[in-house]
């Protein structure tokens, strides 16, 4: 019952009662000829009825038919002209700057112009947020609280908004209506802007009731006249900045969510920006631009809100809708234009025929921004504020030199699935990695698909060897490939099949045209290079380390044979040497040969190493405060752990950080050497800073830009750091010192392919 209720009586509900106030203004409301403030009188729009104006705008209305402008009923079910009949005189006391005068003014019932200015108003405003109201009742899914704040948040707007432009006439008790619509919008923006896209915090229920309670006492008040006519205006002020205020804060904490807070804000601005530059104009020129009739580019929030709540239940369609809102914005734009540029252009051409100059004007505008507006506009609104790639025409010169220079699996992936796939709107597809004749097919890319999509382990490499596969409309035939594959390209080296690429539905039709195809098959070329050459730097990474770690055993046995055999015999020659001899320095000489000596199988082998990572980097603080001769400061700020790791792990983290301080020690010229983080059982975070004189990073982690310019200490960092999964930082700058961070879990840092 509940959810009948919710789907079909409450937008029904809602509906009746903006058919109601519909009624009301244009049948129920006196045609006067004049609109007025209800609150001051002034006269603020004067129709073009035919005869002479007796009312100016800006005239200030002091009494009606003898009776003063205080002393009339102007509140909820009445106004001063509630009961004007067509062709009724009213004697109507004006004041305005040459003073004040009697106005004899007959009421003329229905006319043109006042009918256009009310059909052009802010009434259809109302109707698109029920719209998307009911909209985002029916489809947004999971039916959480923020679902109903949003259903809440168009509704009351939209009944609102009719009552507002219907408050004048007082009919249906649409000025209390209109108080207790924005009163109760209050609480209702600041909780869903509170809970949208992502809850802020705790739910926080107390406050929020309290906020609701506040805000319905307050719209009893103005039905009992407690608080002045215009009171209601501090809740649609804080309402609409409140929101902003909610809005931009998430923006600048939560960069997850920047790209809907981005595209909520362009359509602010979109909304908003229209009436504040055309409010200004009004003023400079003294036209009769509506602002009720610019007012409408508010179309633009309703359907950028339910686009951004949505757009995760689209699935396949999203693509399909980012053009469609992206169309809907320019359109709203488009009219907001045509009704800024027209009614502007006759006020600053005297003498115009204003039908004429609109006809001219939209035609020519329309045209114009058809051609050249759209193109830019639509890349710019799915660039930026949508999330779309760069457009397939770019892809093969953006991306072909990267795939093809890729040096890993990860890397690869990452391009494929974040950039191409995206880029050329493919929804599906799977890239198959084969690395050797007798190696089972790796997985580098699941995109819609799974594993149990895939062809049979057995027939993938036969599969591959074949050619260039489309599946074309209409085709019945059978085939060897699953039912999801729309193409199916195999990557070659010379010949030989070294990979797949299986690529399934596509944005808007599912259609590959000859032109894609020629792209993908350029782009799969690449792919098989990049593979190739992933394999080559693999092979060329795998010797390298199994030289590093040769180099290392091969220091252990030398620190061994220092420690065992030199030191012993140091230590034999000095008992061997009588003690005149040894009181005359040959002592002191020995000892500094002893020193050295043992500094050498420190940093051959850290003798503390052998109790962990942890008393190792105790020993090298050490080491670095007798090498720095007290100008520089080294402190080390370590949790104890007594955590062990792979020795060779334990190998290349304690040899990063000892070249990290060499480093800073030899050419930063600091004055102090920081070394800090934690070692826990998942995994190590350490961090080396100094308060040197720095360098230029900019491509810190480009090997070949290391090596080019000679910072050959940070390119053996990160050869080890690569050789264990570990990731290395490097942020420097001349003057600011440096800070090199290095974290590893004991899952490593680098994605994983999946064997078939």
């Amino acid at each position: 019952m509940a959810r009948r209720f919710s789907e079909l009586i409450l937008p029904t509900l809602v509906l009746g009662i903006l058919l109601l106030f519909t009624y009301a203004r244009f049948y129920s409301t006196a045609y006067l000829g004049f609109q007025y403030s209800g609150t001051t009188g002034e006269v603020r729009v004067v129709y073009d009825l035919g005869r002479p104006p007796q009312l100016q705008v800006g005239d200030l209305i002091r009494e009606l038919n003898g009776t003063p402008w205080e002393e009339l009923p102007r509140y909820h079910s009445s106004n001063p002209f509630s009961h004007a009949q067509p062709g009724d005189i009213l004697l109507i006391l004006v004041e305005s700057e040459g003073g004040q005068r009697m106005v004899e003014w007959e009421v003329p019932g229905f006319n043109s112009p006042e009918f256009a200015d009310r059909l052009i108003n802010t009434w259809v405003l109302s109707y698109i947020f029920w719209i998307a109201g009911t909209a985002t009742l029916l489809l947004v899914r999971p039916r959480d609280l923020r679902w109903s704040l949003l259903v809440a948040l168009n509704y009351v707007t939209a009944i609102w908004f009719m009552a507002g432009s219907t408050s004048n006439s007082g009919l249906l008790e649409s000025p209390f209506v209109l108080r207790a619509g924005v009163w109760m919008s209050l609480p209702i923006y600041l909780h869903f802007h509170y809970n949208f896209p992502r809850p802020m915090g705790k739910p926080r229920l107390r406050l929020w009731m309290f906020l609701y309670l506040v805000a319905a006492a307050f719209a009893v008040a103005q039905w009992l006249e407690w608080v002045p006519y215009s009171t209601y205006y501090v809740a649609l002020l804080g309402a609409v900045l409140g929101s902003l205020v909610l809005l931009a804060y998430r923006y600048a904490t939560r960069a997850q969510e920047r790209r809907e807070i981005g595209l909520l804000f362009f359509a602010v601005t979109v909304a908003l920006l229209p009436t504040l530059v055309v409010a200004f104009a009004v003023t400079q020129v003294n036209s009769s631009v509506s602002i009720s009739g610019i007012l409408l580019s508010l179309v633009a929030l309703p359907g950028a809100y339910f686009y951004v709540v949505y757009r995760r239940q689209l699935g396949g369609l999203e693509f399909r809708a980012n053009r469609l809102i992206s169309a809907y914005l320019f359109l709203v734009l488009l009219t907001v234009l045509g009704l800024i540029i027209i009614p502007l252009g006759a006020a600053f051409i005297p003498g115009l025929d204003e039908g004429a100059f609109s006809i001219l004007v939209t035609a020519l505008v329309a045209a114009i921004a058809g051609i050249f507006g759209f193109p830019a506009f639509q890349a710019f609104a799915e660039r930026r504020l949508l999330g779309i790639p760069r457009p397939p025409q770019h892809v093969l010169e953006n991306f072909a030199g990267r795939i093809s220079t890729s040096f890993s699996h990860s890397h690869l992936a990452r391009i494929v699935t974040e950039e191409v796939l995206p880029s050329l709107l493919v929804r599906q597809s799977a890239l198959l990695d084969f690395e050797g004749r007798a190696a089972p097919a790796r997985v580098l890319t699941l995109q819609g698909v799974t594993r149990t999509d895939l062809p049979a382990a057995k027939d993938l490499r036969t599969l591959s060897a074949s050619k260039a596969w489309v599946r074309r409309a209409g085709d019945n035939s059978s085939s060897p490939w699953p039912g999801w594959v729309q193409a199916a390209l195999p990557l070659t080296v010379g010949g030989e099949p070294r990979g797949l690429w299986l690529l399934g539905r596509k944005d808007p039709d599912d259609f590959y045209s000859q032109a894609e195809l020629n792209l993908l098959r350029s782009l799969a070329d690449q792919m098989a290079i990049g593979l190739a050459n992933i394999s080559q730097a693999q092979s060329l990474r795998a010797l390298h380390q199994a030289d590093v770690e040769r180099q290392e055993v091969e220091r252990v046995h030398l620190a061994r044979g220092l420690h065992d055999d030199v030191l012993r015999r140091i230590s034999d020659l000095g008992h061997q040497v009588d003690d005149a001899l040894y009181a005359k320095g040959f002592g002191k000489q020995l000892e500094g040969l002893v020193g050295q000596v043992r500094s050498l199988i420190n940093g051959l082998r850290p003798p503390l190493q052998d109790h962990g990572l942890y008393f190792a980097l105790q020993n090298l603080a050490d080491d670095l405060t007798q090498k720095a001769l007290e100008k520089t400061k080294i402190t080390l700020n370590l949790p104890r752990s007594d955590v062990r790791f792979d020795p060779m792990v334990e190998q290349h983290l304690y040899r990063i950080i000892q070249q990290a301080g060499e480093n800073a020690l030899q050419h930063a010229e600091a004055t102090q050497i920081s070394i800090h983080g934690h070692i826990a059982e998942d995994g190590v975070d350490l961090v080396v800073e100094d308060d040197g004189k720095g360098f230029q990073s900019n491509n810190p982690n480009g090997l070949a830009e290391l090596l080019a310019t000679r910072h050959f200490g940070l390119a053996g960092m990160h050869e080890r750091a690569a050789m264990i999964d570990a990731r290395l930082d490097v942020d420097s700058s001349p003057g600011n010192g440096t800070r090199l961070r290095l974290t590893w879990s004991q899952g490593g840092q680098k994605g994983k392919v999946i064997e078939l």
